[in-house]
């Protein structure tokens, strides 16, 4: 069976931006954002003679589609393809698409699905603030009550301290602030539901003493999560995607937003030659099944978040690709996703900077860059907020 991928979709021009520069009606707007952006979408696996199909009709829409080169001589028995142009040109290709053999009309439909997109939450409740989705990410800003994560072990070691350094993320706009009692880094050791509590309790609590910010729960521990959330934690992010037995329960009579992230095994081997076939595939559809899991149990579709996970159980080609994959994963699972890619190692694979709290600057690079991502799970909020507003401004700028 073919398996269909979007890579890219773009954001297109500032076209609002353009229409007020010239007068234009702003009725044009859905007419001319069609025509500017393009859509990349792999395709595996096509038996050849519909992959020869697939490029006709494509170029009869005024788009096309790339093939192996022995298609047309029927040397290759199958061929991936990668379909592309605008959403215009694509919509007019599967047109012609309808009705051809080998299952295309049934792909013409998936791959208008992939350029339409999926009808994805607008907000999100989390505490008493409603937080709303749009261009630019929201900011979890990463608060580790450890003594041994892998860039800020014992940075905050007391209550007071946290809770400060919570309140300065807050004030330089972190929408969200992620507690976690345990260091989740490769090759680290569980941590006991009771020492996770008495590490993120008092923190939780000396918080809310001092501000109302959105506190999210970093915790696999149904325990850990209902005593955080009775301490004032309004989010459930959870690096096994609520596997932990008891979790999804807990999470539907609470009925509060979830995280639900891809790792693969458990931290303290999880990066021993970590192996798959298609990443972006079998974690998408991993996500997809657990998040129909809780959907099922009783909790709404819009209360959850997904993460792939990036440095759980990857080698630096999965995280690069789950990286340019975060749009498609999103219309997969009909959910915003989640990104935590901050100062994790496979920046330093590809920088070479090996102490992890320098890692910031190219970690800003990959905010910016990054297509799909909804909430962005960082350390530098600070610089997290001033990259984002400087890309903004580029694009805007004419």
């Amino acid at each position: 069976m073919s398996s269909i991928r979007l890579l890219c979709s773009g954001r297109g021009l500032p076209w609002e931006k353009l229409v007020d520069l010239v007068g234009a009606d702003r009725g044009c707007l859905p007419r001319v954002t069609l025509r500017d952006r393009i859509a990349v979408i792999l395709i595996d696996d096509l038996p050849s003679p519909a992959a020869s199909i697939l490029k006709q009709c494509m170029l009869s829409g005024g788009a096309d589609a790339l093939v192996h080169r022995e298609v047309l001589t029927c040397r290759t028995e199958k061929s991936r393809a990668v379909v592309y142009g605008t959403p215009a040109m694509l919509h007019r290709g599967c047109d012609s698409l309808k009705n051809q053999p080998f299952g295309l009309s049934s792909m013409a439909i998936q791959i208008r699905k992939l350029i339409e997109g999926s009808a994805l939450p607008a907000s999100v409740q989390v505490n008493k603030s409603r937080l709303v989705y749009s261009a630019a990410p929201l900011i979890m800003g990463i608060l580790n009550i450890t003594p041994d994560s892998f860039s800020d072990g014992g940075s905050y070691s007391s209550p007071e301290s946290a809770a400060s350094q919570a309140v300065a993320m807050e004030r330089a706009g972190a929408d969200i602030i992620d507690i976690g009692g345990e260091s989740t880094r490769p090759g680290s050791r569980s941590v006991s539901a009771r020492e996770q509590r008495s590490r993120v309790i008092p923190v939780i609590q000396a918080i809310r003493q001092r501000t109302a910010v959105p506190i999210s729960i970093d915790t696999c521990i149904p325990e850990v999560a209902e005593a955080s959330v009775k301490a004032g934690a309004g989010m459930i992010n959870s690096i096994n995607a609520m596997e932990t037995p008891g979790m999804v329960e807990l999470a539907v009579s609470l009925g509060l937003p979830v995280v639900l992230m891809h790792m693969k095994g458990i931290p303290e081997t999880m990066q021993t030659g970590p192996f798959y076939g298609d990443a972006p595939q079998e974690i998408a559809h991993y996500l997809l099944s657990r998040v129909e899991v809780l959907v099922k149990a009783g909790l709404p579709r819009e209360k959850i978040l997904v993460d792939p996970g990036i440095g759980f159980g990857k080698r630096l080609t999965d995280n690069l690709a789950l990286i340019h994959s975060l749009e498609w994963i999103g219309i997969v699972t009909g959910c915003r996703v989640l990104l935590g890619h901050s100062r994790k190692s496979f920046l330093r694979g590809i920088t070479g900077i090996d102490q992890a709290d320098q890692r910031d600057s190219v970690s800003h690079i990959v905010t910016v860059m990054t297509r799909g991502a909804d909430v962005v799970r960082v350390h530098d909020v600070p610089g997290t907020v001033a990259a984002l507003k400087l890309s903004d401004m580029l694009r805007r700028t004419l």
